[in-house]
């Protein structure tokens, strides 16, 4: 149990609290411990030490006592008790986007829906307008979500699958005989979520009968096929899992075979056989190729020979001098200027860009032109006390509907940088859209495009954006388009990558962090900039504060 899952389950008890509508002040008291407890920068064991849970702000002693059953036993009673009231189907209603507890407690209560089922066959019916809160535009959108979450199910955010794999690679690296575990698929692919996990375990031979007797023993996969030589099962987060043993002369055809994609393995058919060989560079070296880095086997990948360059390598994380688009206390940030700098020095960055939001995202509390002010003083203090290390004046700006920002010219000419995201009015046609991000990427300060489609990877597409378009205007202006590093958004698409490098437009890594943790979401912006690869010199994660700056004022000011 890590402080991660008992943030789950407190705002899973927060939930259910608002599904009975029973006990409003204790369902906001769980949420707020869940949103404290999730910005601290300890682990639960250290928090169990002492009384330091009773010193987490919104820590009361009802919730320290859940949080200690939690911790002890994976759950608590007053959650299980909450459970056993509510249908698990009515907790599912929740993933249709703009349907929360209210709306899921209507159609619970007064329309008979406890299910995602019940909810499309009633749609289907056209039985729900006749409830308050239920017009023909709401029950549209639950129509489209519905339709989303179909084609995205079953699968898992990208940090999801991983933290699966890694432990269930931490319990098969205790069993003897096992020499290596590798996750392969799409996991392995850089893929931004991730359908089931591919696992191929190398063992010596000899063992492999007592390798596959400890294998079912482990607690952490439920096996519900064992009988072929791909074994099926589930890991308790839910994930499914496919395993299958081989021995070490072997491994190197098994990865490329489990790896993928599909069209990749068949593009590498297509040259020759595949032979059984201990690495992958044996295999590709066989078939007369350059070795194709993971995050590259993709559809429309051009194979090149061996006698050809190899392919570039990725970004690592000792590429990146600094973090652009991170929030703070002014906005809805969880730690202050101070900290979140402090964090990045520790982390051994050079640089750190604030960008809090501007004040039309009152829901974040946005920043007034006099609390800019206000923020912009309090770096150029810290800045004097933390050199060399710099700290840049940014904003993450609103672009409004009619494709303005949210500040002036005159404000926006004193930031050091500008991102400009949407954040409302996301119900745009294409056309809409894409002119309203275009107008913004046209505005001389406007320096970074923010999160681009605001899509929520397994929640919602996001709005619709013509990225040809889009990609042209970003390039004609000298602007730069972001890798949203959050493992819910990861946007802009990799699949854009290859057109948006060919017209030269830089891709900084940005965390959108809200916590100190947030910053180390950099980590699957890495991942997933893999697959362009993303280079150094298109990357201003990878720039100096100074190249940056001066790029900055190279098309504005």
């Amino acid at each position: 149990m890590t402080r991660a899952d008992v943030v789950a389950l407190l705002e899973e008890y927060a939930t259910l609290l608002d599904l009975i509508n029973e006990d409003e002040f204790r369902a906001k008291a769980f949420a707020n411990a869940a949103r404290q407890l999730d910005a601290v920068s300890v682990t639960l064991d250290e928090l169990m030490v002492g009384d330091r849970l009773s010193k987490v702000r919104g820590v009361g002693a009802s919730v320290a006592q859940a949080i200690r059953e939690a911790a002890e036993s994976g759950t608590f009673a007053d959650l299980e008790n909450a459970r056993a009231r509510v249908p698990s189907g009515v907790f599912d209603l929740m993933k249709v986007e703009g349907l929360g507890p209210k709306k899921a407690r209507t159609l619970w209560k007064e329309a008979n829906v406890a299910s995602l089922a019940d909810l499309e066959a009633a749609i289907a019916a056209g039985t729900l307008t006749k409830f308050s809160g239920f017009g023909g535009k709401t029950v549209e959108k639950f129509r489209a979500s519905l339709e989303f979450l179909k084609k995205t199910g079953g699968r898992k955010l990208r940090h999801q699958a991983k933290a699966a794999a890694v432990d269930i690679e931490e319990s098969l690296r205790l069993i003897p005989g096992v020499l290596s575990a590798h996750f392969c698929g799409s996991l392995r692919r850089c893929m931004e979520t991730v359908g089931d996990l591919d696992c191929i375990v190398c063992a010596d031979p000899a063992q492999h009968d007592t390798v596959k007797k400890s294998i079912l023993a482990l607690g952490v996969v439920e096996w519900t096929s064992t009988e072929d030589q791909i074994w099926s099962g589930k890991h308790s987060s839910g994930m499914d899992v496919e395993l299958s043993v081989c021995a070490p002369d072997e491994l190197g055809t098994r990865l490329v075979l489990a790896t993928g994609s599909k069209l990749h393995v068949a593009e590498l058919q297509s040259r020759g056989e595949i032979p059984i060989a201990a690495t992958e560079e044996d295999v590709y070296r066989s078939l007369n190729l350059q070795v194709v880095p993971p995050a590259l086997r993709e559809e429309n990948l051009v194979l090149r020979d061996s006698n050809q360059p190899p392919y570039p390598g990725a970004l690592t994380y000792r590429d990146l001098r600094g973090i652009l688009h991170v929030h703070t206390t002014y906005s809805d940030g969880q730690h202050t200027l101070r900290q979140m700098a402090e964090a990045m020095i520790a982390r051994g960055f050079q640089f750190l860009g604030i960008a809090d939001h501007s004040k039309a995202a009152a829901y974040a509390n946005g920043l007034t032109p006099e609390r800019v002010l206000k923020q912009w003083e309090e770096i150029e203090y810290l800045n004097d006390e933390l050199a060399p290390f710099r700290i840049l004046k940014g904003t993450e700006c609103d672009i409004l509907p009619d494709g303005s920002l949210d500040f002036d010219d005159k404000l926006l000419a004193g930031f050091d940088f500008v991102v400009a995201s949407i954040h409302s009015s996301f119900g745009m046609t294409e056309e809409q859209a894409t002119e309203r991000l275009c107008r913004a990427l046209e505005n001389p300060h406007v320096d970074v495009l923010g999160h681009p489609t605001g899509r929520l990877l397994l929640k919602r597409e996001g709005y619709p954006v013509n990225h040809e378009r889009l990609l042209d205007c970003a390039a004609k202006h000298g602007k730069s388009i972001e890798l949203n590093c959050n493992p819910h958004r990861l946007d802009l698409d990799w699949r854009w990558f290859a057109r948006a490098l060919d017209l030269k437009i830089p891709i900084p890594l940005n965390p959108d962090a809200h916590t100190i943790e947030g910053l180390d979401d950099i980590e699957y912006g890495l991942e997933l900039a893999a697959k362009g690869p993303i280079p150094k010199e298109l990357c201003p994660s990878a720039w100096s504060a100074e190249e940056f700056i001066t790029w900055c004022q190279s098309h504005d000011r």
